[in-house]
């Protein structure tokens, strides 16, 4: 098995959790959020489903560009894994990454979401946030700020993890 394959499955593994996550946690929300503006939640409402389809899509059936972007299958010492030798550190990068991508795929959903509900309630007049949900989208600075560190540590992650990876095999061999 090549790495390429190795990662083409890790992301199509990522894509069906994506798809369950936006099915059971995110669809509800939007279609109850939605309500309140009939003529332009439509319109929302149908960029977000297109682009959590893009994005499921993209997963499932076009890795590819996604492993080519993300430099996925470069900084490994050869291009197939053999279960003979195992290598620390090939299992440490290939785990950096899938923390990184699961970072990803899990907060991905809500913050797409939520800059949804943030673009809707701009667009209303200021006065009008009455719903209490309404006024904990546009206050929750703390899980605003956490949601977009881990998009944004899952991508360093993912993009600087033969780095890390040698970062902390130093690290684990100064301190034996």
């Amino acid at each position: 098995m090549t790495k390429k394959d190795f990662f083409r499955i890790v992301l199509k593994l990522l894509g069906l959790y994506f798809l369950a996550m936006i099915i059971f946690n995110y669809l509800p929300s939007i279609a109850i959020f939605f309500q309140s503006m009939p003529a332009f939640s439509l319109i929302l409402a149908i960029v977000v489903v297109f682009l959590f389809a893009y994005i499921f899509l993209l997963l499932i059936f076009r890795p590819d560009p996604i492993i080519r972007a993300l430099k996925l299958d470069k900084g490994f010492d050869d291009d197939a894994f053999s279960v003979k030798r195992i290598e620390f550190i090939n299992v440490l990068k290939i785990a950096i990454i899938t923390v990184g991508l699961y970072l990803i795929i899990l907060h991905l959903p809500t913050v797409l979401t939520h800059l949804v509900f943030l673009l809707k309630l701009l667009i209303k007049k200021q006065n009008e946030v009455q719903n209490q949900m309404e006024n904990t989208i546009l206050t929750d600075y703390v899980a605003w700020g956490i949601k977009v560190l881990s998009l944004i540590i899952g991508y360093l992650m993912i993009t600087n993890y033969s780095a890390i990876a040698r970062f902390l095999i130093k690290k684990d061999s100064k301190n034996n």
